[in-house]
């Protein structure tokens, strides 16, 4: 404020008080302890300004701690990517791994069907010796019983 009151509050000041002297000493109270109460919301302006400004500071995050924080997130985002490397890389070995299980896979089956062939030829060969063995058996008995009954 100026120090001046406005118009409408003076003239109603000066209707209500009808001495002019104690008028006027009122208006100038008024005023004085208007122009002391905008002094001293100046200086608390300034204060809350200053300590709002403090407040603020704090939770503003400063371009150091930013850059701090942007280093460490780097950081992290490599070692990430390293990770990921290392997950493909090991994907890669699984795969590597798999295809010679599979190879694995084809040589024990054409190993167990060629095994497979053998051992039916091995039986086929047995029994046509079995049969063999039976026969001369079978030959040399009745050449025995024939001896031995004549």
């Amino acid at each position: 404020m100026s120090g001046y009151l406005p118009y409408e509050i003076t003239k109603s000041i000066e209707e209500v008080i009808t001495d002019p002297e104690l008028a006027k000493k009122v208006i100038e109270a008024i005023e004085e302890s208007l122009s002391i109460i905008e002094e001293r919301a100046k200086e608390q302006k300034v204060i809350i300004k200053t300590e709002l400004k403090n407040e603020l500071t704090k939770e503003i995050v400063t371009k150091d701690e930013l850059k701090v924080a942007e280093e460490r997130l780097s950081g992290e985002i490599k070692a990430i990517d390293e990770i990921k490397r290392e997950i493909n890389e090991v994907r890669g070995e699984i795969n590597e791994i798999r295809r010679e299980i599979n190879e694995v896979k084809g040589e024990i089956r054409t190993t167990e069907e060629r095994l497979r062939t053998e051992i039916h030829k091995w039986r086929a060969d047995t029994i046509k010796w079995m049969f063999v063995f039976w026969l001369g058996q079978l030959v040399a008995f009745v050449g025995i019983l024939r001896f031995m009954l004549k």
